[in-house]
């Protein structure tokens, strides 16, 4: 009996001890489970990249990049005077303050229209880019805009593309360069010279295509055309008041007459000398006719 008894004993201790060694596991594998579930996954390559695409497109719409880097604008402006030389001047001024500089110019004095002298001219102007907008604004002050027009060229592809096949010229005359080091026969050695020397020419060519796409961009061009009038045109569209156009009629109106008069009288005096000498030719004539037809004897 005491055997039987104590073997039950031993049993049921095994079983308990198997039961909480069971519960202790579950515990620890739901433990487990649930610190994985909580806690935060690490961001893949592809979540990460999706991070910055988002972070920059961020930073575009804040900062307001609507243009590419690389755009060539060129501004032409026409515009009218009725002071030609003091408005050079300040043209001059202009481009001097916002550090531009005058590329060409082509200036007339002695344009002369319905029988007045008129100046006209016209110029290339280059500015730095980031004060064409303040320039374009400061010159409009300056005389009676007629037109103005603006015009931007995208280079930026092309640039890029420029760059890439500088990089891939640069990385060839390098592995040329270990060549040439290494080379013993002269065959070879001229062979590689002749290659070394395209590349540079090629090289040269694509940094001066840089060079120059980096001026046209850095310096927008301004082509202005600017004409001395007598009377400047008024800036009429169809938002103008009534009364504002008639009142603009009548001041044409009388410039026109006042400008027609004096153009007559002008004409007049032009022609006086030779009326002069057409009187006294015609009077002498008269003058011999009458003589004649007096001394031929009567019927």
């Amino acid at each position: 009996m005491r055997n039987r008894k104590s073997i039950f004993i031993m049993i049921s201790i095994l079983v308990f001890t198997l039961i909480i060694s069971g519960c202790s596991s579950k515990k620890s594998q739901s433990y487990d489970m649930s610190i994985q579930d909580t806690a935060p996954a690490e961001p893949s390559a592809e979540m990460e990249e999706r991070g910055m695409d988002s972070v920059a497109e961020d930073e575009k719409s804040e900062y307001g990049l609507i243009e590419p880097d690389k755009i060539i604008t060129t501004i032409s402006i026409s515009m009218q005077t009725k002071e030609f030389m003091d408005t050079v001047e300040k043209l001059n001024s202009l481009i001097g303050k916002y550090k531009g500089y005058i590329e060409n110019s082509d200036i007339s004095y002695n344009n002369y229209v319905y029988s007045t002298s008129l100046k006209h001219s016209q110029y290339s102007i280059r500015i730095p880019r980031e004060s064409l907008d303040n320039f374009k604004n400061e010159l409009k002050e300056i005389g009676n805009i007629i037109s103005e027009n603006t015009s931007k060229v995208d280079i930026t592809k092309q640039y890029r593309d420029t760059e890439s096949r500088l990089k891939v010229l640069e990385v060839k005359e390098g592995r040329i360069l270990d060549l040439l080091k290494k080379a013993e026969k002269m065959e070879d050695i001229i062979a590689l010279e002749n290659q070394l020397s395209n590349i540079i020419y090629e090289k040269e060519n694509l940094t001066a295509n840089i060079m120059d796409m980096d001026d046209k961009v850095n310096y927008s061009t301004v082509n202005f055309y600017l004409e001395e009038v007598a009377k400047l045109t008024p800036g009429e569209n169809i938002k103008t008041p009534f009364w504002t156009k008639v009142g603009n009629a009548f001041k044409d109106s009388l410039y026109f007459f006042t400008y027609n008069i004096e153009n007559l009288i002008i004409s007049f005096i032009y022609f006086l000398p030779y009326g002069i000498i057409i009187g006294v030719v015609a009077y002498v004539v008269w003058k011999f006719i009458r003589k004649r037809n007096n001394t031929l004897p009567k019927e």
